[in-house]
């Protein structure tokens, strides 16, 4: 092989290692900043639902700090417990929500009352549905029905008007949507009382 074209091939290794390395770092970097942005997303959806109250303005370091103030998070068999306080009383738990929707998992949040008898309220923090139809389960007016309801005594705890007890609404063209966020959220309240039991 002539020098010139050995030279070629070594700078184009060489050259090749660089990039390969400078991307890994850019990537690693990025990764970073995308957990950070989605762990203070996460942390914006639990306060919601426990209406603890927060800016959009504020920044990823006052909401961090805000989560921290009001939030505690614990284990019991295996499932996170997310405790609220305010004015450092507790106020009530939260905990992850997830089950299958019409397109694909929904996963939310749902706060629960230090009595385990009302839903403080709801959020969603990511989903698959179809905007304008199931999408809209992001919307306020559907996630504030939820909002101080009393859960019924025994499963299901949460049902849809028209029927008897029926505290919350459908959304209108996205049955199936509908009818999954309220299997999801009574399967995982199920989850939530057995692990509780002997605290309440």
């Amino acid at each position: 092989m002539k020098k010139g074209a050995l030279y070629s091939v070594l700078f184009m290794m060489v050259m090749t290692t660089i990039f390969t390395f400078l991307l890994a770092a850019v990537n690693q970097n990025t990764l970073a900043v995308i957990r950070n942005n989605q762990m203070i997303k996460n942390q914006k959806k639990i306060l919601y639902a426990f209406a603890i109250p927060y800016r959009e303005s504020m920044t990823a370091p006052q909401i961090n700090e805000l989560y921290h103030q009001h939030i505690k998070e614990s284990k019991n068999e295996n499932l996170t417990i997310y405790e609220g306080y305010m004015n450092d009383q507790l106020i009530g738990y939260a905990i992850a929500i997830e089950g299958p929707g019409l397109w694909g998992n929904i996963r939310g949040v749902v706060a629960i009352n230090d009595a385990y008898d009302t839903i403080l309220g709801i959020n969603f923090l990511s989903h698959s549905e179809t905007p304008g139809l199931g999408g809209r389960i992001d919307e306020d007016w559907f996630k504030e029905q939820f909002r101080n309801i009393k859960i019924r005594a025994t499963p299901p705890y949460v049902i849809y008007r028209p029927s008897p007890d029926g505290t919350v609404d459908a959304i209108s063209g996205a049955t199936l949507t509908s009818k999954a966020v309220l299997a999801i959220i009574n399967k995982e309240l199920t989850v939530f009382f057995k692990a509780m039991e002997g605290r309440k």
